[in-house]
């Protein structure tokens, strides 16, 4: 799923071990290998894969076939995948302009998307098919959540296409989505490409810049991102499926399950998350003492992706299966070890702030 990703981020772990040495106290290396190694490469798929949807929803729509749909569904699912690598990156231009939002509207519990797109509907407001115009509506109207519920079943079947009276309607609306969705991404994209831009407040930190006053808050605002994903993978989407027991689990609050891509998206964002630590390269700065930290996290992010991977059949049908069931029980512990262990011994290793949660606005 990151294999050209994780390819780089090892090629990069190597050029930087190679390297001339920074002063030991600066963070700036773990920050420069988190943005080469990881976080670029990434936004850089996500805008690429966003670009190829578009033309695969125009296709489905102008041409219904059981090719076409399958090709839409690839599209979609490559694109959930892209997103999840790089959801956890809870700053900068990801979360400018309510962009994160834009792109999928979650979690939400209480059905505002589906209220909004039943009204907008039933309405057939012409404006939701320009993409400018619907850029302005409600961010719940806009991303890929959105897109999942006017494109498939809750089987996981596409239906973008099918005849109905709305048929048109539904499919300017899905082809103003995606245009939407590639132009968010290809400016978050831009925006970290850019040697000038938001990347150069984390490279070249100063107390004049604002929050990013030194390579350590830097490197503090990459590590939060990630112990932050943790604790969204666990609290927002994990153990709301799941329940307090078996018979009170509900699949569909598991983000992407709809399109049958939820096991796919937990896997990306576990991948995105470990590979950019893995990026990061914070062995040279931990003590012998220490050292056994990563390897740790290497074996518990392995677990769990693979306990996942071993899952063959969409959750959404399969939550209530006692094995499937107890795959997530386990992960969310696996999960809420990965938080601890990064966010209390490897960051006190590191004199890292590691327990700061973005979600709290702390």
């Amino acid at each position: 799923m990151h294999k050209t990703i994780v390819a780089s981020v090892t090629l990069a772990a190597a050029v930087f071990c190679t390297a001339p040495a920074w002063a030991i106290d600066d963070d700036t290396p773990h920050v420069q290998q988190s943005i080469d190694g990881y976080i670029r490469p990434a936004f850089a798929k996500f805008a690429e894969e966003a670009a190829l949807l578009a033309p695969a929803t125009n296709a489905v729509c102008q041409d219904t076939t059981q090719e076409s749909k399958a090709e839409f569904s690839d599209r979609y699912r490559a694109l959930v995948e892209a997103f999840g690598g790089v959801s956890f990156l809870r700053f900068g231009p990801l979360i400018d302009d309510h962009r994160l939002e834009s792109l999928a509207f979650m979690p939400d519990p209480r059905g505002i998307t589906q209220r909004q797109i039943r009204k907008m509907l039933a309405e057939q407001d012409a404006s939701a098919t320009n993409p400018a115009q619907l850029a302005e509506k409600s961010v719940a109207l806009q991303g890929l959540t959105a897109l999942q519920l006017i494109a498939f079943d809750k089987s996981g079947n596409v239906i973008l296409g099918d005849p109905s009276d709305k048929r048109d309607y539904i499919c300017g609306y899905a082809e103003a989505i995606t245009l939407n969705v590639s132009r968010i991404t290809s400016k978050i994209s831009v925006e970290w490409q850019d040697p000038d831009g938001y990347s150069s407040r984390l490279l070249s930190p100063s107390p004049e810049t604002g929050q990013i006053r030194s390579s350590k808050e830097a490197i503090e605002t990459i590590f939060n991102a990630l112990v932050t994903g943790l604790i969204v993978v666990k609290d927002q989407e994990l153990l709301p499926a799941i329940g307090t027991e078996i018979s009170k689990s509900k699949a569909n609050r598991l983000p992407f399950t709809r399109s049958a891509d939820g096991r796919a998206y937990l896997i990306s964002e576990l991948e995105g998350i470990h590979a950019t630590l893995v990026a990061a390269n914070f062995s040279p700065s931990l003590g012998k003492e220490f050292g056994w930290l990563l390897n740790s996290l290497d074996f518990e992010f392995n677990n769990g992706i693979t306990s996942l991977k071993a899952i063959n059949q969409p959750l959404r049908q399969s939550i209530k299966d006692d094995e499937i069931y107890n795959r997530l029980n386990l992960l969310v512990i696996t999960v809420n070890s990965l938080r601890d262990t990064m966010a209390l011994e490897l960051a006190g290793a590191l004199s890292l702030t590691g327990g700061f949660n973005a979600l709290d606005g702390d």
